[in-house]
């Protein structure tokens, strides 16, 4: 484990090598001093302590201000002051009620046990929300922006499950494309056209679950889901009109399973976040079925969506590959 960073801010000589003493035979960390609190902003700047101790001096009042400067350019940094009782020490309590910028108040006399006990167990208190932190920056790495409820929402830490209007896009004749144009034109164009796709997912409140080599994937959640599921994909099916890569679009709507798939439990597995379900089934295969520059959705997103400008083509009651029933669609065209 990395030692620990320490600085001790004392403007008594005495008092402040007795500690530094004491916080190295502990073996608590790498221990600085800071002989008095106008050195702490220029000492700071270099460096990131874990915690900071402050012997608090009553004849010095003014020095608490030391406990903001420190707040202000050590944030993790845990704030522990060291004061005498009587009007010092409600003084502290006043200034932490005001300012919050201590975390830990020990008064004086000093017991050895009590003290370094408090110091270790506040480090360590800061290492393990260290910790999670970095382990929930990680995870968030892996969870597409927006896919998860609320913009401070928390990490699945299992598979959830929820409604949502999923949209599948996907490149017509992709096959004959790649052929007829050089690799790495093709690429270009197909990474311009998907990024546009995002954008408009992104413009309409989803988020892009995947991109899926000719396609992407979004999901919609949320109050307005329905209706600005529906605008995002007929935004993109007019993207289609005089595109050089033309594409169809397909939207579902209803009960979706979301999160981390990979074995967590094995070193260096790659997890990935996913949206699975017969939702998702249903939208890929709609969007399979959709010609270029038209949107193919159920009718009964269509309607949830009630876009009143803009009337749909009955498709009728269509069979879908691995579905038992047929299901009532209808047809958004772009094109006419």
């Amino acid at each position: 484990m990395t030692p620990y960073k320490l600085m001790l801010v004392d403007s008594d000589p005495y008092t402040a090598s007795v500690l530094l003493e004491d916080l190295r035979a502990r073996g608590l960390g790498q221990a600085s001093l800071a002989a008095s609190p106008l050195e702490l902003p220029q000492l700071l700047e270099h460096s990131a302590p874990d915690a900071v101790i402050f012997n608090y001096h009553s004849d010095r009042p003014d020095s608490l201000t030391a406990c903001g400067t420190i707040r202000l350019m050590a944030p993790k940094a845990a704030v522990i002051v060291i004061v005498s009782p009587g009007p010092a020490l409600k003084q502290v309590r006043a200034w932490t009620r005001q300012t919050h910028s201590i975390d830990v108040i020990i008064e004086k006399p000093l017991s050895d046990e009590r003290f370094f006990m408090a110091v270790q167990d506040l480090l360590n208190a800061r290492r393990v929300a260290r910790e999670m932190e970095a382990r929930a920056a990680q995870l968030a790495n892996l969870v597409p922006e927006g896919a998860m409820p609320g913009k401070h929402g928390n990490l699945p830490s299992e598979a959830e499950m929820f409604d949502a209007v999923v949209v599948f896009t996907d490149i017509r004749n992709s096959s004959r494309l790649i052929r007829q144009m050089p690799p790495h034109e093709f690429f270009e164009v197909l990474n311009e056209v998907l990024s546009s796709h995002a954008r408009q997912v992104g413009v309409h409140e989803g988020a892009i679950v995947k991109f899926t080599g000719d396609g992407a994937m979004a999901i919609f959640r949320g109050m307005g889901r329905s209706y600005l599921a529906m605008r995002c994909a007929i935004e993109i099916a007019k993207m289609s009109t005089g595109a050089s890569m033309p594409f169809g679009v397909g939207v579902a709507q209803g009960l979706v399973i979301a999160g981390l798939l990979g074995d967590s439990a094995k070193a260096g597995q790659r997890r990935q976040y996913d949206v699975i379900g017969a939702t998702v089934h249903l939208s890929a295969r709609l969007c399979a079925m959709a010609e270029a520059g038209t949107v193919m959705c159920t009718r009964a997103v269509s309607q949830a969506a009630r876009l009143h400008a803009l009337a749909p083509e009955p498709a009728g009651q269509v069979a879908v590959r691995g579905f038992d029933t047929k299901v009532d669609c209808v047809v958004f065209n772009l094109l006419t």
